[in-house]
């Protein structure tokens, strides 16, 4: 047999899709065993993951703000606010603090002011750079936390190190926990030098006030829970602090940036999820036993 009626007699169409198919599962096992690499994820194991803090604190991940234990006491949410929140969710948070329950509001250039505005707080994040050009690791985007007021939430901490955080402003000085230094300015213009009109330090970077029958702990810097950070200086010791020894502690997954593989592996959860159904599989079956007794039919 020749070349050229070997060709034609392969049935192209088939091996095309064929190789389709199998390309798309490859690339589906590929996407679900890489592991995710966006911030402040609860299963994120690189340096900008939150696997640590989640191993250490046997936090669960919160995928909906419905979710939300309806007795919320001895719980604790940590709310890390990247993306926008519909009436609903902030319904759901006020309801979750006031019930009882400790909200720790991570945030630096997020959605947290969306989160107190609706409680009636009048506490803000600025949401521009907190820079120190003295007391700092590394850099000035790496503030050095070192001035405290007594606290619970600072017991055995000496210092908290800071990764491009913010300040909070309309604090009453009760509430406050912990500043930056006199050296310390919030950078509105973006220029990293301090201007006359930009807020000078010490300016408040913790705060925490009752609400309710909970309590709200306000950190101007989410960051200091990732991998990299949470075992610098006395940052775990402040989180365990914040979150309480004995606390439930819960991790908002649902307000966090998603990048491409994040989305499409919840994609494929989500065909999983469809795929175990039971009339599901059974129509799978139906459909494959009838593509085979076709095809014993036209033999």
């Amino acid at each position: 047999m020749g070349n050229d009626e070997l060709y034609k007699r392969v049935n192209w169409r088939r091996v095309l899709w064929i190789s389709g198919v199998v390309t798309v599962i490859a690339l589906g096992v590929l996407v679900w065993l890489y592991p995710v690499i966006d911030d402040f994820r609860e299963d994120n194991p690189s340096w900008n993951g939150a696997t640590d803090f989640t191993a250490q604190f046997t936090a669960t991940g919160v995928n909906s703000l419905a979710d939300l234990p309806a007795d919320p006491s001895g719980t604790t949410l940590v709310l890390i606010p990247y993306t926008k929140f519909s009436t609903a969710e902030l319904e759901q948070v006020k309801l979750y603090v006031s019930g009882g329950g400790t909200l720790l509001l991570m945030d630096d250039y997020g959605c947290g002011n969306e989160v107190l505005e609706h409680m009636g707080l009048s506490v803000r994040f600025y949401g521009t750079p907190l820079l120190d050009p003295l007391f700092n690791y590394k850099n000035e985007q790496f503030p050095q936390i070192t001035d405290f007021s007594p606290s619970p939430l600072v017991t055995g901490v000496e210092a908290i190190v800071f990764d491009h955080a913010t300040a909070l402003k309309d604090v009453s000085e009760a509430e406050v926990i912990a500043q930056s230094s006199h050296f310390s300015f919030v950078d509105e213009n973006g220029n990293l030098n301090w201007d006359e009109d930009e807020p000078k330090g010490p300016l408040p970077v913790i705060a925490t006030t009752a609400y309710g029958s909970g309590r709200v702990i306000l950190v101007a810097d989410p960051s200091i829970l990732i991998n990299s950070m949470e075992g610098m200086e006395d940052n775990a010791v402040f989180l365990r602090n914040a979150t309480g020894s004995d606390s439930q502690v819960l991790l908002d997954q649902s307000h966090l940036p998603e990048g491409a593989l994040t989305v499409a592996k919840e994609g494929l959860e989500e065909t999983r999820g469809v795929l175990d159904a039971p009339l599901v599989v059974l129509g799978i079956i139906v459909v494959v036993l009838a593509l085979t007794w076709r095809r014993v039919w036209k033999h």
